[in-house]
C-alpha cells in the first residue's frame, strides 16, 4: 500500500523525532517560511517543549541557558539568510563553554546560492571555527531517508560526547513545504520500517595514558600546592572529590567567581575567597610563590589572578576533559585531557592505596595552608571594614548583600564586565547552596538577558539576574520571553552609566578622549521599558530597600527589575582601597615570615 508524502515532512519528521529518541527535550524555533517543515516536526512531537521566539539572537542565547541549567541538549531552529547569522553571539559562547546546542539553519538549494535568489546566503559551515560538528544534510530525497536519522545521531553524538558543544547542521529545502502538499508517494511499510529505532554507539575518545600514582607523589612532595577551580560544568561528585583533595594535600583552594562552586562548597576550610587581592602584594609573588599549581577548568577571571599565573614559576597541570589551553600566559607544560572528577579520585585513590609511602611532609604542607588560610582572614576583616560597612551604595557592596539576600538553592545569572569581577572580589564563604552561571566562554555583553530567562524557563527555584546597565540594553529584546510564557525573573540592575569598567584600565587618565570614546551613557528611562514587557520597575536608594524589594521580588511570578544606581568613580576608589589595605598587610605578613 502506498501513500501520499511531502518528502520535506517525512524527512524532518525523521530528524526530529530521532533527537527526541536521544534526549532533546527542548527546541527554540524563530519564525520563516523555510523552516516551516523543520518547525512543524518540533511543535508536534510530544517530548519536545517548543519556544517560539521570533529575535534569532535572544532565542540561540534562551537555548543556552536551558543547556546550561538541564545539561542537556537544546534544539535551535531558523530560516535561511541573516537570521542564520543572528545566532552566531550564542554559538561562539556555547563552543567555548562546551554547551551544547543542536543548530539546524533552513536553507535554499545550493544552486541559489550567488544568484540573486531572495534571502539565500552561503550558509555551509558558516561557522566553522566556533562549531565542534558541521554537516550539510543536502536536500531531502526519499532514496536516503536513513540518512537523516543518522545525521541526527552524529548531531547528539558530538555535541554531546566526541567533541561537546555546538553542532550545525544546515537544512536545504524545496518547495513546497506544508503537509498537505504531495510530493511522493511511498510504500507504507517502507516508511514504518524508516522509523523504527536505530542502534545508537558512542565510542570513548582515546585519551592519552596518565601516570597518577607519580602525580600523587609529586603532590605530597610539594609542599606549597595551590587549587584554582575556574568554570566548568562539572559533574555533581567533583565537590566532595575537591574537598577530599584539598584535604590530604593541604593545598588551599581558589574558586573563581565564575565556577559553579564558589557558593556552598562544602569543605570551607581550605578556601580562599580573597586570592585576587591577596596577590596584589608584591611579596607574596615574590616569596610566596606556590611550587605547583593545578587548574580545573576555565581561566581565572581576574586580571590580578592572570597575572599571578603568569608570573608563578610554579609547575602548572591543567586538567579538563577535553584538554583545553585555558591558559593565555602559556606558562603551562602539561595540559590532562580527563574529567576533574576522574582525576581527582584517581589520584585519591592512588594515596589511599599506599597511604604509608606517599604520605611524607604534611607538617610543611599545613604551614603552608595555615599562613595562606591568615591571609586570607585579614582580608576577610578589611573587607568587611572598606567595602561591607560602608552605608553608601556602591558597586562592591551590592553582590555581599545580594548573597544575603538571596534564598537557598536559587539560580543566580551573573553578567560580563563588573558584575562578574565584583563577585570574584568580594563575595565571601557561604554554605548558602546557590546555583550560579554566566556567559565567560566569550565573555560578551549580549544575550545575558535572554540567558537568564532560559535558565528561568526549565527550573523551579527563584532565578536571579545580576546585570549592568549596557549589557541590560543591549538584551531589552529578551524580555519579551518573560511576557510570553510568564517566567519570573528578578533583574538587579547597576547602573553606573554606561562602560564603568573602563574607570579600572590606564586609559581613564586620559579625560575628555576617554570620556568621549569610553563612557558611553545610555541616559534611557528603563522604566519605561520594563512596563513595555509588563514587568515592575523598582529604583532601590538604600541597603534596606534592595532586602526588602529583593525578597518580595523572588516571591513573586512575575518580571522584576530593581534598579541600583552607581558611581562607577567612586566604587573604583573603595576597590583600589581595600586592595592596596590588603596588598600592605600582606606584605607585613610575609616580611615577618621571612624574618
Amino acid at each position: 500500500m502506498k501513500i501520499s508524502i511531502n518528502r520535506n515532512i517525512v524527512w524532518s519528521d525523521l530528524f526530529v523525532s530521532r533527537l527526541a529518541d536521544l534526549g532533546v527535550r527542548n527546541a527554540c524555533i524563530s519564525p520563516g517560511s523555510r523552516n516551516t517543515s523543520l518547525t512543524l516536526a518540533f511543535a508536534s512531537n510530544k517530548n519536545i517543549s517548543v519556544y517560539n521566539i521570533v529575535d534569532e539572537r535572544s532565542s540561540a542565547f534562551f537555548a543556552l541557558g536551558i543547556a546550561k541549567k538541564t545539561k542537556s541538549p537544546v534544539a535551535v531552529v531558523t530560516t535561511s539568510g541573516t537570521a542564520v547569522a543572528e545566532l552566531f553571539p550564542a554559538i561562539i559562547e556555547a563552543f567555548y563553554q562546551r554547551i551544547p546546542l543542536i543548530i539546524c539553519t533552513a536553507d535554499r538549494p545550493s544552486n541559489l546560492i550567488n544568484s540573486g535568489a531572495n534571502q539565500t546566503i552561503n550558509q555551509h559551515n558558516i561557522y566553522k571555527d566556533h562549531i565542534r560538528f558541521f554537516i550539510d544534510a543536502g536536500l531531502p530525497d526519499i532514496t536516503r531517508f536513513e540518512n537523516i536519522k543518522n545525521i541526527a545521531e552524529d548531531a547528539i553524538r558530538y555535541s554531546c560526547f566526541l567533541e561537546k558543544g555546538p553542532v550545525h547542521i544546515n537544512l536545504p529545502f524545496e518547495k513546497p513545504f506544508e503537509p498537505n502538499s504531495i510530493t511522493d508517494k511511498l510504500n507504507l511499510k517502507i516508511l514504518e520500517k524508516i522509523f523504527l529505532y536505530s542502534s545508537f554507539e558512542i565510542k570513548p575518545n582515546n585519551k592519552n595514558k596518565i601516570n597518577f600514582y607519580a602525580l600523587a607523589e609529586k603532590f605530597l612532595k610539594k609542599e606549597r600546592g595551590l587549587i584554582l577551580v575556574g568554570y566548568n560544568n562539572y559533574g555533581s561528585g567533583f565537590t566532595k572529590l575537591l574537598s577530599k583533595l584539598s584535604k590530604t594535600l593541604s593545598y588551599p583552594v581558589y574558586i573563581d567567581g565564575a565556577s559553579t562552586l564558589r557558593f556552598g562548597f562544602v569543605q570551607n576550610r581550605s578556601v580562599i575567597e580573597n586570592f585576587t587581592a591577596i596577590v596584589r602584594s608584591e611579596n607574596f609573588n615574590q616569596k610566596y610563590d606556590p611550587d605547583i599549581i593545578i587548574q580545573f577548568g576555565g581561566t581565572p577571571t581576574a586580571n590580578a589572578a592572570l597575572e599571578f599565573f603568569k608570573k608563578s614559576k610554579a609547575e602548572k597541570i591543567l586538567v579538563n576533559e577535553f584538554g583545553d589551553r585555558n591558559d593565555p600566559s602559556f606558562t603551562a607544560k602539561t595540559i590532562l585531557s580527563i574529567s576533574p572528577e576522574e582525576f581527582c579520585g584517581s589520584i585519591l585513590e592512588c594515596i589511599d592505596k599506599n597511604n604509608r609511602r606517599l604520605l611524607i611532609k604534611p607538617l610543611l604542607q599545613n604551614l603552608w595552608l595555615n599562613r595562606l588560610l591568615k591571609m586570607n582572614q585579614i582580608a576577610n576583616s578589611i573587607k568587611k571594614e572598606l567595602i561591607e560597612d560602608i552605608p553608601q551604595i556602591h558597586e562592591g557592596k551590592i553582590i555581599s548583600e545580594l548573597i544575603k539576600i538571596l534564598p537557598a538553592k536559587c539560580n543566580l545569572m551573573i553578567s560580563n564586565s563588573l558584575p562578574i569581577r565584583d563577585v570574584d572580589f568580594f563575595t565571601s564563604q557561604t554554605r548558602k547552596q546557590i546555583h550560579s552561571y554566566t556567559n565567560r566562554g566569550a565573555s560578551g555583553i549580549d544575550g545575558i538577558t535572554s540567558t537568564a530567562l532560559g535558565i528561568a524557563s526549565v527550573s523551579n527555584e527563584p532565578t536571579i539576574l545580576l546585570t549592568g546597565d549596557l549589557a541590560f540594553y543591549h538584551d531589552m529584546n529578551g524580555l519579551h520571553n518573560s511576557y510570553k510564557y510568564k517566567i519570573p525573573l528578578t533583574i538587579i540592575l547597576i547602573n553606573n552609566g554606561g562602560g564603568g569598567i573602563f574607570e579600572s584600565l590606564p586609559i581613564s587618565d586620559y579625560n575628555e578622549f576617554f570620556r568621549d570614546n569610553f563612557l558611553t551613557p545610555l541616559d534611557l528611562d528603563f522604566k519605561k521599558f520594563v512596563e513595555g514587557y509588563k514587568g515592575t520597575f523598582l529604583r532601590i536608594k538604600s541597603w534596606s530597600a534592595l532586602k526588602i524589594q529583593l525578597s518580595r521580588a523572588v516571591k513573586s511570578n512575575r518580571l522584576t527589575i530593581l534598579e541600583v544606581k552607581t558611581d562607577a568613580i567612586k566604587s573604583k576608589k573603595y576597590r583600589q582601597k581595600y586592595w592596596q589595605a590588603v596588598a600592605d598587610k600582606v606584605n607585613l605578613i610575609i616580611n615577618e615570615i621571612n624574618s
